[in-house]
């Protein structure tokens, strides 16, 4: 009998399905391993539709030139990249508007940049009116509808995740399981140090997907309720209130409590009007929400180990990254500073935006972005040597800025007698009710700085488009400014071809005329530097607070310039600025198609020094007014898109 059931042969009967013990430590890892496989798809994929991006930006000298702030003694040994003929992105000149499989593919473009951009507008109710800012027509949702549908799309793999197979009213361990495996997703998605390879689309920077690492921190959250909710209804059903108040569970509810702090002190009233409390709570209650959830249980130790890696990584590579250096406060008007530091010869893009830390006073322990106006100087621009940042005055800390920068009165240790010199024969030429001293004037205030940076930037080609609009609203000029260089940057590097923006028309929206006064003298800086290039830049300036009677343009900026007493309707600006090829243009195609036809046969029916048209939208400011521009580009028809070429649009928005 006992060989009997000893027998190598001896056969088991299955137990069935309904009779087995759901092992939760044995199955939901396996759903742990699943999730992983689904979002590190994504990442690929999404890296794989970057890789057109990528040889663009490696073809015209843009893949990560702006890396890291450089100095050197000789200030024009560093070469800004140049775009020659053999760089330059390639395009068949027989692909023109009347070519079939061009026309497809615009068309195609179109469909999907109008799925992408568009953006639902808020109720029209009276209390939302207050989330207007003046800029802006309307209130919009923060999110678009490509946003949304991603972030939905996430959601419900989180779900699936923790549902299928699951018999949560008996053992609801799956959701746990689940959030640990998100952690190393939103760790990644809050890095904003550049990764060895363009993980994410290159075409963003940090800014544009941190929506993606709010929602996901909020997905984790909701994640982590019905964990924890459903176990303590268990026990409480089954009259079992002494786990509750075991070891275990009691851990598991202050894991639960800070991640609930960090979700709170999260929500954007909070970080709108305590930005320095949101970002000190969201590192200490996160700290404590790691200990915690380790403490609870020993399976989250694998998924933390990854997240405190990426982490170290980012702080490392900025730490590389950060430049302690000399700067100059200047007060331009009453409400704006210039932040001038000169040490500083390349490295950067215009529209970048850089940490800026003033090592003095209470403003040490803060830093804050600040959009770099200017690209590195050359011999043709003539610009000053350095970085030129704009901070308007809109909180305690760029309120104590501006109160230093007007301090000249105080001498401290390190002025050199030329700087104490210049200070008194201001003070002298101040005390005359009759002499009338302009800000730029001001001797300024010397202190020093630690920038971190740059990140982020415009990631359109402005070499691939005819005509340019910007449309800017209240401090989002100084992405203007930036966008202008960058028009004026590619022209001077690609002035041998046929190449780059022919007209840039600026829309800014501003509450008073300081601020335009402010910077008059830049903006007929850059006029000036367009004329040379053969460029068309304009000026329309609307007042969203206008005085009675309506003030007159500044006298030194251009005589084309508009001012305006009313907010503009971003649609008409767009359509206006939507024309076809000018004649000009196609005939500067026909030449060069005619020149090249004997390399057409021995390039395989491709050649370079052809750029392309169309036309590209940069808009950045209050997010209504970003949006609006948005839900412009995506209402406008096929037809109109692919007449002119095809149509670039690139967004800032100014908000936290």
């Amino acid at each position: 009998m006992n060989a009997h059931f000893n027998s190598p042969d001896r056969r088991f009967i299955p137990i069935p399905t309904q009779y087995q013990i759901y092992d939760s430590y044995t199955i939901d890892p396996k759903w742990q391993t699943k999730f992983t496989i689904i979002w590190t798809s994504v990442l690929a994929f999404s890296f794989l539709v970057s890789i057109p991006y990528i040889i663009r930006s490696w073809r015209n000298g843009r893949l990560y030139s702006g890396l890291a702030i450089q100095e050197t003694l000789d200030p024009y040994s560093i070469k800004e990249p140049s775009i020659t003929r053999d760089k330059l992105p390639r395009q068949d000149p027989r692909l023109t508007q009347s070519s079939f499989s061009s026309r497809l593919i615009l068309g195609i473009r179109a469909m999907i940049q109008s799925v992408s951009l568009w953006t639902l507008p808020m109720p029209n109710l009276t209390w939302w009116k207050g989330q207007v800012g003046d800029c802006c027509r309307r209130a919009y949702f923060t999110l678009s509808v490509s946003q949304i549908v991603l972030v939905l799309g996430y959601m419900a793999a989180v779900i699936a995740c923790f549902v299928v197979g699951a018999e949560l009213t008996q053992n609801s361990n799956r959701p746990g399981f689940i959030a640990l495996a998100q952690l190393p997703v939103i760790i990644l998605l809050s890095l904003k140090s550049p990764l060895p390879l363009p993980v994410f689309l290159p075409s963003l920077s940090y800014e544009h997907y941190n929506f993606l690492h709010r929602w996901t921190g909020r997905t984790l959250f909701i994640t982590a309720t019905v964990h924890g909710g459903m176990w303590i209804n268990q026990f409480i059903k089954n009259n079992e209130m002494d786990q509750i108040n075991a070891e275990k569970s009691r851990r598991g509810i202050l894991a639960y409590a800070l991640m609930g702090m960090v979700v709170i002190a999260s929500l954007k009233p909070v970080r709108r009007k305590c930005y320095q409390l949101f970002w000190i709570a969201h590192v200490m209650f996160f700290v404590g929400f790691f200990a915690a959830i380790s403490y609870h249980t020993p399976y989250s130790r694998p998924w933390i180990y990854p997240c405190v890696a990426l982490y170290a990584y980012d702080l490392f590579v900025r730490m590389l990254r950060y430049r302690i250096k000399d700067a100059t406060l200047v007060p331009v008007d009453d409400t704006l500073t210039m932040i001038h530091i000169p040490d500083c010869d390349a490295g950067w893009l215009p529209t970048q935006h850089v940490m800026v830390r003033v090592l003095k006073g209470s403003g040490v322990f803060e830093s804050h972005p600040f959009t770099i106006t200017n690209a590195p100087s050359t011999s043709f621009s003539a610009s000053p040597r350095g970085i030129i940042l704009y901070a308007k005055v809109a909180g305690d800390w760029t309120k104590k800025i501006h109160n230093l920068a007007r301090d000249i009165k105080t001498i401290e240790v390190g002025d050199d007698d030329e700087t104490i010199e210049e200070r008194q024969k201001f003070l002298e030429r101040e005390e005359k009710p009759d002499d009338s001293i302009d800000g730029l004037q001001h001797p300024g205030r010397k202190v020093q700085v630690m920038i971190d940076g740059p990140y982020g930037g415009l990631k359109i080609d402005l070499s691939q488009y005819e005509n340019v609009l910007l449309v800017g609203g209240g401090s989002g000029i100084t992405f203007i400014l930036g966008a202008i260089e960058e028009c004026l940057r590619v022209k001077t590097t690609a002035h041998n071809v046929v190449c780059g923006p022919s007209q840039v028309d600026v829309a800014w929206v501003v509450r008073d005329m300081s601020t335009i006064q402010a910077l008059s003298p830049t903006l007929l800086y850059l006029h000036n530097l367009a004329e040379k290039l053969s460029v068309s830049l304009t000026y329309n300036l609307y007042l969203s607070n206008p005085p009675n009677p309506l003030p007159n343009v500044p006298a030194i900026l251009p005589k084309s310039t508009i001012l305006s007493p009313y907010r503009p309707e971003i649609s008409q600006l767009v359509r206006t600025a939507l024309l076809p090829l000018s004649s000009t243009r196609m005939n500067n195609l026909e030449s060069a198609i005619i020149q090249n036809e004997t390399s057409l046969s021995e390039e395989s029916g491709s050649v370079s020094g052809i750029c392309g048209n169309g036309l590209a939208v940069i808009a950045c400011g209050p997010e209504g007014i970003v949006m609006e521009t948005k839900n412009a580009i995506a209402n406008l028809s096929l037809k109109d898109r692919i007449t002119c070429g095809g149509i670039g649009f690139h967004g800032e928005c100014y908000t936290l």
